[in-house]
């Protein structure tokens, strides 16, 4: 369920421009050998800002993105708008517990640090979302916090493994859920995990650490 602090923190902040090498990464690998790439339909779940649907679109793939920020969705549409004279695909506002796509319908889905902000409960029911729009052999790309990371046991518990922090990245921005090797397992448990990775990078003079799951997985 989407969290309202969201759309206070779109309205107020600015966010990167740019994916990270890793997503990079995960498109190239997977789409760049691809030579009609608008057939290629690539949705981002909580795509926020549009930062790693830019890129996307930039190489030619058709995007799509859902996010419960009307905010984000504007800044994103203006974005694309503004440096692709026609760009393929489409931006709703929406909750991703309940994807309004068809089954079977993208070639790959990304999720950039969103399903994090959801309970455990619900997260199971996105990862099943995200399972059945995806075509056969589709892939998955999810970069979710770990167990340990800047913030895992301050501020209230609201459930398993899921806080709202009072320190770290996730501050006053809801609830943030961090995840064992296991809960990421249990998560994906209908998809072929292809490439785990665990990565950690420092902050404030090596005291504090922000450790992340980054999956790649495919559709059975």
């Amino acid at each position: 369920m989407w969290d309202q602090a969201w759309e206070e923190v779109f309205k107020s902040q600015e966010w990167g421009k740019y994916p990270s090498e890793d997503l990079i990464r995960f498109v190239a690998r997977n789409f760049y050998r691809f030579e009609d790439r608008k057939e290629i339909k690539v949705l981002e779940v909580g795509c926020g800002t549009g930062s790693n649907l830019w890129y996307v679109s930039r190489e030619g793939f058709s995007v799509y993105g859902i996010d419960g920020s009307k905010t984000a969705i504007e800044k994103a549409k203006k974005r694309l708008d503004s440096e692709f004279s026609k760009w393929s695909g489409e931006l709703l506002v929406g909750d991703i517990t309940s994807l309004p796509y068809e089954d079977e319908e993208f070639d790959a889905v990304i999720d950039n640090e969103a399903i994090y902000a959801n309970s455990y409960e619900n997260s199971i029911t996105i990862y099943n979302e995200i399972y059945r729009v995806l075509k056969k052999g589709g892939k998955l790309y999810s970069r979710t916090f770990a167990t340990g990371s800047w913030g895992d046991g301050t501020g209230e518990k609201v459930g398993y493994n899921t806080w709202l922090p009072i320190v770290g990245p996730s501050k006053d921005k809801g609830i943030t859920r961090f995840s064992s090797k296991n809960d990421v397992e249990e998560f994906m448990r209908n998809f072929n995990i292809e490439e785990m990775e665990k990565v950690s990078r420092s902050y404030n003079n090596l005291h504090d650490n922000v450790i992340e799951w980054i999956v790649t997985a495919s559709k059975k």
